[in-house]
């Protein structure tokens, strides 16, 4: 990959980890992303916190403890890498979903 698309995931990482001791966990969710809008939460299904667990579980790739370090979220955006042409279109993208 890329330093640019590396860099990207980086900035994007370390705007989750709130607490910036290297892993991303429920705690650093709260207040960078908003579960109320799930429609499980909307319909009462699931707890906000559930959908937090839910979202973590995404990048929560190689361990499965709860916690998504920097090496989990790079491996979870190399696939995505894989499919785009060129580091502009990468880099929007990432910066996009993140509010970068």
């Amino acid at each position: 990959m890329s330093q640019a698309r590396e860099a990207v995931i980086a900035a994007a990482f370390a705007k989750l980890d709130r607490t910036g001791d290297g892993v991303v966990t429920v705690d650093d969710l709260r207040g960078v992303y908003s579960g109320w809008a799930h429609p499980k939460v909307r319909s009462g299904e699931w707890t906000e916190d559930e959908a937090l667990h839910q979202f973590l579980d995404n990048f929560d790739t190689l361990e499965k403890d709860g916690q998504v370090t920097l090496a989990e979220f790079q491996d979870y955006y190399s696939g995505l890498s894989a499919s785009m042409d060129t580091d502009s279109e990468f880099v929007a993208m990432v910066s996009s979903a993140w509010r970068l």
